[in-house]
């Protein structure tokens, strides 16, 4: 309690400076669903079907964005999560237990070097989120939710967009004549999601829109480009090994990939990932009161996660390559987004890091999905996903009611990190696998 009082103190005599504007805002959300249908990963792979099993999370945000002179934007802002994990075993107490966390949402500060009618020029640094594709609601946004080997996405309910570490320069033009508005984003950034976390890549994404009512635009991402460690990277190492710097040469340069032809690569983390996409506004075509902002976007992106090839484990570029597509309903004001996205995938993989974080030394190899349990299970993957989504804003948009019927890649919730119960696999792998979810917001 004392530090907000501090804060909102410190907003009111900083306020009163003609060159300082400070901003506070505050979010927060209740969200409750349910696994209708899907899968658990038991350790050791033991795979088992699991059905109406209840998630539910609230957040709490809370932050300031002061701005300086027009020119210098400091967003700073905290979040807190309660939540409660999936499985709860009565004999294991920590896995019934109410987990609360907070963290940094976002730090960083936004520097205008032009702002004209026609040119815009701006430099970010910090912990900010990043998104590309304004339409996207779930499927779709791959560039920096994505990892190439094994092939994973990194996906939460209503939030498509990256959080990034490092550093945005964007630059912006927009014709006299207002039919062209050109964007790019040149980014520096550290890897937050997959092994090996730390390392530096190099990504830009430009858009271009036409006559107000297309949008094309493109990305490339140079993944793990720079790396921080003394070799390829050094987590497989056990203390004494990681401090020792030969030794860290020799083991982090010992990954090869390879199959029993004896054709064999050596591995370094490195990849190449690609985005295209392409929006519509067919409210141009058919002008009408009756339709609300959202309604009439049609949208497709498609990305390949990884360009280069491998031996044994991927071999084929086809099989890292999404393919995805969605379309706003009109709501005609009634619903602010009524939303349908498919989503193709050939991959039939698990899209399970259990090969990354739960082996002793980390490793990019895939994890298949069984074929025949010995419990009898089958499971294949369904290589079609799809979402539907509708939102209704009330009170001027301070409260949101978001609710969301789904084939997409979620996971199980767990917060309790214990390994003896940890599932590192998609939950919704098979076709007859959805999931709910319903969410209350409430933002100033």
């Amino acid at each position: 309690m004392a530090a907000c009082v501090c804060l909102f103190c410190f907003g009111s005599r900083a306020g009163d400076s003609a060159d300082v504007k400070f901003t506070p805002f505050g979010w927060g959300c209740l969200e409750v669903g349910q696994i209708e249908s899907g899968f658990y990963e038991w350790p050791g792979l033991s795979i088992t079907p699991i059905n109406h099993v209840w998630q539910q999370r609230a957040f709490g945000r809370f932050g300031y964005d002061a701005v300086y002179k027009n020119n210098l934007d400091i967003n700073i802002s905290g979040e807190g999560l309660v939540a409660f994990s999936t499985p709860q075993i009565g004999k294991d107490p920590q896995t019934m237990q109410t987990r609360t966390f907070f963290y940094i949402k976002t730090a960083n500060a936004t520097y205008t070097f032009l702002n004209s009618e026609q040119y815009g020029l701006q430099l970010q640094a910090g912990y900010f989120p990043y998104k590309y594709s304004p339409d996207v609601r779930n499927l779709g946004e791959y560039l920096f939710r994505s990892n190439a080997y094994p092939l994973l996405v990194y996906a939460d309910f209503n939030y498509p967009k990256a959080d990034l570490l490092g550093a945005r320069a964007h630059f912006q033009y927009e014709s006299s004549n207002k039919l062209l508005l050109f964007q790019d984003d040149l980014m520096l950034h550290s890897e937050l999601y997959s092994i090996p976390v730390q390392n530096w890549s190099l990504s830009d994404v430009f858009s271009a829109k036409l006559f107000d009512a297309i949008t094309i635009g493109g990305g490339v991402s140079f993944c793990n480009l720079l790396s921080v460690y003394q070799g390829n990277y050094m987590g497989g190492l056990s203390v004494e090994q990681y401090f020792n710097l030969d030794t860290a040469l020799a083991r982090s340069k010992s990954l090869y990939i390879g199959n029993a032809a004896g054709d064999s690569e050596l591995f370094d983390w490195k990849s190449t990932k690609l985005m295209a996409r392409v929006s519509f506004d067919l409210k141009k075509l058919l002008p009408s009161n009756l339709f609300g902002q959202n309604d009439l976007m049609l949208y497709g992106e498609s990305d390949i996660i990884g360009l280069k090839n491998y031996p044994k484990y991927f071999t084929d570029v086809n099989d890292r390559i999404f393919y995805s597509a969605g379309f706003n309903f009109p709501g005609f004001k009634i619903f602010d987004v009524l939303n349908l996205e498919l989503e193709y995938c050939r991959d039939t993989s698990a899209f399970s890091d259990q090969n990354l974080l739960g082996a002793p030394t980390p490793s990019p190899f895939p994890v298949e999905l069984n074929t025949g349990s010995s419990l009898g299970y089958k499971v294949l993957r369904n290589q079609v996903r799809w979402s539907a989504y509708v939102k209704k804003s009330v009170l001027d948009g301070h409260v949101d009611f978001i609710l969301q019927c789904a084939r997409d890649h979620k996971r199980i919730n767990f917060y309790y990190f214990d390994y003896n119960y940890m599932s590192f696999m998609e939950t919704l792998p098979s076709g007859n696998n959805w999931w709910w979810v319903f969410r209350t917001e409430f933002n100033f």
